[in-house]
């Protein structure tokens, strides 16, 4: 029994894989900005919720000094605490949480953006890579 040898040319692989890797690659990019959307409405949400435990926090800031600025301070001895302290101390805790919050806000943002575009240029070196070297099987 014979086996017949039938010819096979290159491009009968590789036009289908090139094909394929296309498709491949705009689901990987699709993903990619599916996945930064997504990143970006979570940022959203995260900086909601800081503003509001920042706005929460200077109300009970706002709160104890309005408490205990209302002693009548003759009547009351242990109401006779430096005010000053409330004022400054609890301002500066508010203003370093307040940057801090805000740092934040710029580091998500900022990490969200850079790494999608990272992967973005990574997706399409790989799939650049993979095309040259299909284009590479020449017979």
């Amino acid at each position: 029994m014979a086996v017949s040898k039938q010819a096979y040319d290159v491009k009968d692989f590789t036009e289908p894989v090139k094909e394929l890797s296309k498709l491949v690659k705009e689901t990987y990019l699709n993903t990619l900005d599916f996945s930064l959307s997504v990143a970006e409405e979570n940022k959203k949400v995260f900086n909601k919720q800081l503003d509001y435990a920042i706005e929460a926090e200077k109300d009970f800031f706002d709160s104890v000094k309005e408490f205990y600025g209302s002693f009548p301070k003759q009547n009351y001895p242990f109401t006779k605490v430096d005010t000053g302290a409330f004022d400054d101390g609890l301002a500066k805790v508010f203003d370093f949480q307040k940057n801090l919050a805000d740092s934040l806000k710029g580091i998500s943002g900022n990490a969200a953006a850079e790494s999608h575009d990272m992967a973005k240029k990574n997706v399409i070196k790989a799939f650049t890579i993979f095309d040259e070297a299909l284009d590479s099987f020449k017979l």
